[in-house]
C-alpha cells in the first residue's frame, strides 16, 4: 500500500516538472521573440507640412541715417565750446562761438552807411522838389531837373547796396554762434579755443543721427534675379518707408533683437553686386555708426515646405538621404535634396511627398530592403502609459 502511493506522488512531481520545463521553454521561445522583434523596431514618423519664412543672411556695415561735419560759416578765433565731446545735442543748440566783436563792428559801420545814404536821399527829395517848381516857373532848365532826379534814384541804389552790406554784416555776425543743424550725438572737439577758426578747411566736429542707423549690404546677382521672380524690390516705398522686413543682430549676439525694413536698391550692378540699404530702429541706443553686423532679409511670403527631424537626414557617398518605411513594413532608400534648417527640422526640398514614414532613430537596424517593425513616434510612451 506504501509503495504504491509513494508511486503517485513520484509520478504528480514529475508530471509537474514536466509541465514547469514545458512553460520554462515557451517562455525562453517568446524572449527569443520578443527580442528579435525588439532588434527590427525602428521610430518612425510622417513628415510635416508647414508654412516657413525663408530668410537670407548677409553681412551689413552700419551707417547713420544723418552725418553732419560741423565747420564755420565765417573766418574768426574760436572763443568758447558749449558741448562735452560725445554729448546728445539738440537742434539749435549752440555748439561753438567764435569772437564776434569784429563782426560787430563790421555792422556798427554798416548801420551808419545805411543811415548816411538815408540822409542823402532826404537831400536829393527835397532838391527834386525845388527843381520842380523853379522848373514850373521857367527859373531852370529841364536838365537840370532831370539831374536832380538822377541824384534821388542814384541815392536810392546806394541805399539799396548799402542795405545789403549791413544784411551780409548781420548774417556773418549770426554765424560766429554755431548751431547744430539737427538733433543727434556729437563727437570729439577737433579745435580748442583761441584757435583761428577758417571756413574753408577747418572741421570743428561731427555730428551724427543714431534714431535710425542705415544698413548697407550686398546681394549676388543670383538674389537679384531670384528676388526680381518674388517682386521682392517692387514692394519698396521710399517715401512711405515701407518695404520688405529685415532682422539684424550684432556680431556676438545669437539672436536677431534689431528689426527694420528694406527701404533702398542701387540703381546698377558693381562687380557682379548690387547695394541694398535698410533702416533699422535704434531707439535703444545700441548700434554705431562703423559697426558690422549680421542681416536677414526675408525672401518673400511664407511657402509650405516638408520638414523632417534633422536626424532622419544621412550622408553618403552619392549625397543625403533618408530611410522610409513602406505599406509593407520593408525599409526603401530614398535620394534628398534638403534646405535650411529650421531649429532641429530639416527642409527637404525633393525626395519625398510628404505622406511617408520616415526612420527618425534605429537607423542601423533598419536597412535598404529588410523588414522591419516600424513604431511611431510617441506611440510607444502612450502604451506604457496605459
Amino acid at each position: 500500500m506504501g509503495g504504491i502511493i509513494f508511486m503517485r506522488k513520484l509520478l504528480h512531481y514529475t508530471a509537474v516538472c514536466v509541465v514547469f520545463m514545458s512553460l520554462l521553454a515557451c517562455q525562453k521561445q517568446d524572449d527569443r521573440n520578443i527580442a528579435k522583434k525588439e532588434n527590427n523596431t525602428v521610430f518612425v514618423q510622417y513628415p510635416q507640412r508647414v508654412p516657413i519664412e525663408i530668410w537670407d543672411e548677409y553681412t551689413a556695415r552700419l551707417e547713420g541715417e544723418k552725418s553732419v561735419e560741423i565747420r564755420s560759416r565765417v573766418n574768426g578765433y574760436l572763443e568758447k565750446i558749449y558741448f562735452e565731446d560725445g554729448d546728445f545735442v539738440k537742434e539749435g543748440d549752440i555748439l561753438f562761438q567764435i569772437d564776434p566783436a569784429p563782426f560787430e563792428a563790421v555792422v556798427d559801420a554798416c548801420n551808419a552807411s545805411v543811415a548816411e545814404i538815408a540822409a542823402r536821399i532826404e537831400l536829393a527829395k527835397s532838391n527834386l522838389e525845388r527843381a520842380k517848381q523853379l522848373y514850373n516857373e521857367n527859373a531852370i532848365s529841364k536838365e537840370v531837373l532831370e539831374t536832380r532826379n538822377s541824384e534821388l534814384l542814384s541815392a536810392k541804389a546806394v541805399m539799396m547796396s548799402a542795405q545789403a552790406k549791413l544784411k551780409e554784416a548781420n548774417l556773418n555776425l549770426e554765424f560766429t554762434k554755431i548751431l547744430a543743424p539737427m538733433s543727434g550725438y556729437i563727437g570729439k572737439r577737433r579745435v580748442d579755443v583761441g584757435n583761428l577758426v577758417s571756413s574753408e578747411n577747418t572741421l570743428m566736429a561731427t555730428l551724427v543721427s543714431r534714431d535710425t542707423i542705415y544698413a548697407y549690404f550686398e546681394i549676388s546677382e543670383r538674389d537679384v534675379i531670384r528676388y526680381g521672380k518674388i517682386n521682392l524690390f517692387k514692394a519698396i516705398d521710399p517715401a512711405k518707408r515701407k518695404g520688405p522686413p529685415v532682422r539684424l543682430k550684432l556680431m556676438d549676439e545669437t539672436d536677431y533683437s534689431h528689426n527694420g525694413i528694406l527701404t533702398y536698391v542701387d540703381n546698377k550692378l558693381n562687380a557682379a553686386s548690387i547695394e541694398l540699404r535698410a533702416d533699422i530702429d535704434n531707439k535703444s541706443g545700441m548700434l554705431f555708426p562703423g559697426m558690422f553686423a549680421k542681416i536677414s532679409l526675408r525672401a518673400g511670403e511664407p511657402v509650405e515646405k516638408i520638414l523632417i527631424p534633422e536626424a532622419a537626414v544621412g550622408t553618403d557617398l552619392v549625397g543625403r538621404y533618408v530611410l522610409v518605411v513602406n505599406d509593407k513594413n520593408v525599409v526603401e532608400y530614398r535620394s534628398v535634396k534638403v534646405g535650411d534648417k529650421v531649429g532641429k527640422m530639416q527642409i527637404v526640398e525633393e525626395g519625398l511627398a510628404g505622406t511617408e514614414k520616415v526612420v527618425i532613430d534605429g537607423q542601423h537596424r533598419a536597412r535598404p530592403d529588410k523588414v522591419v517593425t516600424p513604431v511611431l513616434k510617441g506611440e510607444n510612451k502612450a502604451k506604457k502609459s496605459k
